[in-house]
């Protein structure tokens, strides 16, 4: 999966009796009430594609949606289209196996240009109104997930594609967001989008999962880390910060960007747990995450970790 690059969004991770479940809360109860603000991440493929495709791009887009105000920002990353550039990018309304109607344009006809890049980061906004309104029969759609992100390639066909989802855990969540530019002092034009999600389990127990994809970065990410400093001026990996059980999602010949995503446990009566809630807590200064390159091995992509409340 891709990194995320824009608005500090949050993915989490729901436990089904003891297991994890990185669909995050895909399988979850659909009826719960949905809070003020609640973040909604796709994580996009070429498997989800009804009709399927070939190919091996990855994407992260993190959608916060206002269900009092009826507004949503979004912001997604996507990587090594292979199609060409995007002919469009665009929200649909039906569930996982099926194509649904587009309902939202995000990018392409009508709409602002897509990116003239097979790797790009897109950001933006919806107002009320507008043709279907955000209503509460959409944010209904929103909650029992048949709104799905989709890319068009520059052939025109369905190239990748990902379910947005609610996190429905029914146990205290803490979600972050953030969006990825150059670390100060590095000559980077990458962008990303990343999302962290914090589960708060019964005995203290915490499960962490965090995922990203970066585009236009100087090779295919190799590492990501929390950095934390009092100086924000200071956006550095160090290997003790180095986040656990990482996964690189990317194709074994991606020269550019790419997708990461790990989910790890920790116990916070731990003093030394590795959480964002507690460095957080426990100091006074910047929490973001930074990811690596072999280029830049003390980090080419720093983004500070925004709470999503």
């Amino acid at each position: 999966m891709k990194a995320l690059a824009g608005l500090g969004l949050l993915l989490a991770t729901a436990y089904v009796n003891g297991s994890s479940n990185l669909a995050i809360a895909q399988n979850a109860d659909t009826g719960m009430r949905m809070p003020e603000n609640t973040l909604l991440v796709a994580q996009l493929d070429a498997r989800q594609v009804v009709g399927g495709s070939s190919s091996r791009a990855t994407g992260t887009a993190a959608f916060l949606l206002d269900t009092v105000h009826h507004k949503m920002t979004y912001s997604l990353t996507y990587d090594a289209l292979q199609a060409g550039p995007p002919r469009s990018i665009a929200l649909s309304n039906f569930g996982k196996g099926k194509s649904g109607e587009v309902f939202r344009i995000l990018c392409g006809k009508e709409a602002q240009p897509c990116p003239a890049s097979t790797s790009a980061t897109i950001s933006g906004r919806f107002e009320p109104g507008g043709e279907p309104p955000f209503d509460n029969h959409l944010i209904g759609e929103f909650d029992s997930q048949r709104v799905y992100v989709e890319i068009i390639g520059g052939n025109g066909e369905r190239e990748i594609r990902g379910q947005l989802a609610p996190n429905a855990a029914m146990v205290p969540v803490a979600n972050y967001v953030a969006h990825l530019s150059a670390a100060k002092g590095r000559d980077s034009k990458g962008t990303g989008t990343a999302i962290m999600s914090e589960i708060y389990l019964p005995g203290g127990k915490v499960s962490v999962f965090y995922a990203a994809t970066v585009a236009g970065t100087s090779g295919p990410p190799v590492n990501a880390g929390f950095s934390f400093s009092e100086a924000p001026d200071v956006q550095r990996f160090t290997p003790r910060m180095a986040l656990p059980k990482l996964q690189i999602l990317s194709p074994r010949d991606s020269v550019t960007g790419g997708s990461l995503q790990g989910l790890f446990d920790v116990n916070s009566s731990d003093p030394d747990a590795f959480f964002a809630r507690r460095i957080l807590s426990s100091r006074h200064g910047e929490l973001g995450i930074v990811i690596t390159t072999s280029r830049f091995p003390d980090g080419e992509l720093y983004g500070i970790l925004v709470p999503v409340h």
